[in-house]
């Protein structure tokens, strides 16, 4: 591996850790965080769903990286988590907390979609999977080096100690990608335009509809552990281990295994062990093993399912990477947006049981766009794609 690349890696694996901590934190403590900020959970979780529509914001975010590079929009959205964080954390205004908060949703895929079209540019298909797989197990470890300390500075002082520490985070890795990452102004703008084709509109939906299916449960699952197994928020950031755990499982399997057996086939093997997970919510009654066993798999197979969708959609279009990356980033933030959304509602009408029931119907969908659109692609370059 070059230089520059294992440079770059970590320098995003410190910026990812942040960023990525910035979003997480919210989910296990929404309760906590409403109770301090003097909320309802369902008007903090309406916040979180605006938070998601940030991807919205990424088809800008290509076209600026054609203009100005990708390094200072990573950058630029280094600081925007950090200010946001910052913002979150120094007030008692509901207002100005889910500004905050909504910052940090918006600057989360501007910092992705130029990462992950840098290394796109930069390393081949044949060992992307292992690449991509290693920057995404920064999701894993935001949570398991925030959450669970957050839970234990909840308890001691008060809901904003989440914030504090990713404020301090998300500074260090702004320094790391101005230190880690050379500069890649372009001497002229490149537009580059985008078609899309039929693979890369099933792609998109199969994201929105996988994406609308992870977040369900995400929303909901403090509550869950709240109000079935009376879970302290002490003990909900403990129980983020086995979250922890499980990502770091799935999102490795994509490092290891996804060049070897084909992505797309790694993308459908999530999607079946997803389906399978999300019914099994309406079995767990109140048994924490029977819990903590169907959390563990429903997330391993969920970070299959995105891990490997990143290093797959970058080679559809591999003309115009930023542009479909950011395309992806829309489909990821409307699937979290409706999921968010939904939540709520279905679990105030039948608990989690249902909610996972709406979770499985999704990925099965998904699966069956990701097997028409596997069927009608061929890549340019690299080893041929198997699966």
């Amino acid at each position: 591996m070059r230089s520059d690349i294992r440079r770059a890696m970590v320098a995003v694996f410190v910026a990812r850790t942040a960023a990525n901590s910035g979003l997480r934190v919210v989910y296990p403590f929404l309760p906590a965080i409403a109770r301090g900020l003097s909320v309802s959970v369902p008007m903090l979780a309406a916040i979180v769903a605006l938070r998601n529509l940030g991807g919205l914001t990424t088809p800008l975010v290509a076209r600026i990286a054609e203009r100005t590079g990708r390094r200072r929009l990573m950058v630029a959205a280094m600081i925007a988590v950090t200010a946001g964080c910052a913002l979150s954390a120094a007030t008692s205004s509901f207002a100005v907390a889910a500004a905050g908060i909504v910052v940090v949703g918006i600057a989360k895929p501007g910092f992705d979609i130029p990462m992950q079209a840098w290394f796109g540019d930069r390393v081949p298909f044949s060992r992307r999977g292992r690449v991509i797989g290693i920057t995404e197990l920064t999701w894993a470890l935001s949570l398991a080096v925030i959450v669970p300390a957050s839970g234990f500075l909840i308890a001691a002082t008060s809901w904003r100690a989440p914030f504090v520490l990713v404020t301090l985070l998300a500074g260090a890795g702004t320094f790391a990608v101005l230190r880690g990452i050379d500069s890649d102004v372009p001497h002229k703008r490149e537009p580059r335009p985008l078609t899309l084709t039929s693979p890369r509109k099933l792609m998109l939906a199969a994201t929105v509809l996988f994406s609308t299916a992870a977040e369900i449960p995400f929303v909901v699952y403090g509550q869950w552990l709240e109000g079935t197994f009376s879970l302290s928020v002490t003990g909900i950031g403990l129980f983020t281990l086995v979250v922890v755990a499980a990502e770091l499982s799935g999102e490795a399997m994509v490092a290891v295994m996804s060049d070897r057996i084909g992505i797309r086939r790694m993308i459908i093997f999530g999607l079946v062990i997803s389906a399978v997970a999300y019914a099994s919510f309406s079995l767990t009654g109140d048994s924490l093993v029977r819990a903590i066993l169907t959390v563990a798999v429903w997330i391993a197979a969920f970070e299959v399912t995105i891990v490997a969708t990143i290093p797959f959609v970058s080679e559809l279009a591999a003309e115009s990477r930023d542009r479909l990356l950011s395309l992806l980033a829309v489909a990821i933030a409307l699937g979290r947006a409706s999921g968010a959304l939904l939540a709520q509602p279905l679990y105030s009408v039948g608990g989690i049981g249902i909610a996972g029931g709406l979770s499985a119907l999704c990925v099965l969908v998904a699966l069956f766009l990701v097997q028409r659109a596997g069927r009608r692609v061929q890549f340019s370059h690299g080893p041929p794609q198997r699966g």
